[in-house]
């Protein structure tokens, strides 16, 4: 049996390469649901800014967003996570399979002058 000795590919690089589907951003979105789901009651109007700012900030360096920009999706992370009305709802994952969906979705191939005066 042949043994394949090739590194595996790192989880941030399957986040930033968006023309490979997988499941990398799927699974980092549900982690945020995840959070947004565990901080629940009063605690999770305190943490839950905390905790989605921490998770969600790591999340964008991870796929080589810059310093600012992780800055600002860590602040909307974290007041995702603290308002109570989505703890139920994976609202972070739902917008994740919609972007990968309409990525996917084939472009229109464009018309030729010829067939248009047709």
């Amino acid at each position: 049996m042949k043994r394949d000795d090739r590194p595996l590919p790192r989880t941030s690089a399957a986040l930033v390469d968006a023309r490979v589907p997988g499941w990398a951003p799927v699974l980092a979105a549900m982690a945020i649901d995840l959070a947004d789901f565990a901080m629940v009651g009063p605690l999770g109007l305190i943490a839950g800014l905390f905790v989605g700012f921490a998770l969600t900030f790591v999340l964008t360096l991870a796929t080589g967003a810059s310093l600012s920009r992780g800055l600002l999706l860590g602040l909307l992370g974290g007041v995702y996570c603290m308002l109570p009305v989505t703890d139920v709802v994976p609202l972070a994952t739902l917008l994740t399979l919609l972007h990968g969906a309409l990525l996917r979705r084939p472009e229109p191939q464009p018309e030729t002058v010829g067939e248009l005066a047709r």
